[in-house]
This record gives C-alpha cells, structure tokens and sequence, in this order.
C-alpha cells in the first residue's frame, strides 16, 4: 500500500468533499479554508440585507454560527452592527478571520 499526498477529505480538482462525512471534521474544514479565500454557503449578504438592516442597531448582538471565510461580519459591520461574534469549527477560519479583521482595524 503506497502513500497519498492526496487528502482523504477532498478530491483532487475540487473542494468537495469525497464523502458527506468530510464535513463533520475539522480537517476537512481546515484544508477547504487553507485552499479557498472566500465562499458565500447562503448568498451574498446584499442578497437580503433588506431583511435584517431593519432589525440592526449599534446595540444588537450577532453571532455567526459557520462563519467560515464569509465576509458577511464585515458587510454587518458597515450597515452598524457593532458586537457581533464569528465562530467555526476550523481553527484556519478562525486565524485568518481574526487576521482579516484585524488589518482591518477592527477587533478581531
């Protein structure tokens, strides 16, 4: 049996994982945000910022489950939201929010 670069979260053209399971893990969310600058899972935050402008003050608390490699914390931030939480399961997104966020001058 010979060894793989190749990851067994992902195929070899693309950031699909190879199995439904892939999404469970952290690795497979790691490797997918180490690869991949920036994805929107739902739609891009224009697309119903409509539905949630209304509802946002300087005081509103947001939390972002999944946040991933979104720019949605950013767009929330520019329409007044000003204590919002991003979390995810991989500790790549994570870093590389912070890091986003905080060249940004924002708090990371």
């Amino acid at each position: 049996m010979g060894s793989s670069s190749q990851s067994p979260n992902l195929d070899d053209t693309t950031t699909i994982p190879t199995t439904v399971k892939a999404y469970l893990t952290p690795s497979y969310w790691d490797e997918r945000f180490t690869k991949e600058e920036q994805y929107e899972w739902f739609k891009d935050y224009s697309r119903f910022r409509h539905l949630i402008q209304p509802h946002l003050t300087p005081h509103s608390s947001l939390l972002e489950l999944g946040c991933g490699n979104s720019q949605m914390c950013e767009e929330l931030h520019r329409d007044g939201a000003i204590n919002i939480t991003c979390i995810d399961l991989s500790t790549v997104a994570v870093e590389r929010m912070q890091k986003r966020l905080l060249s940004q001058g924002l708090k990371g």
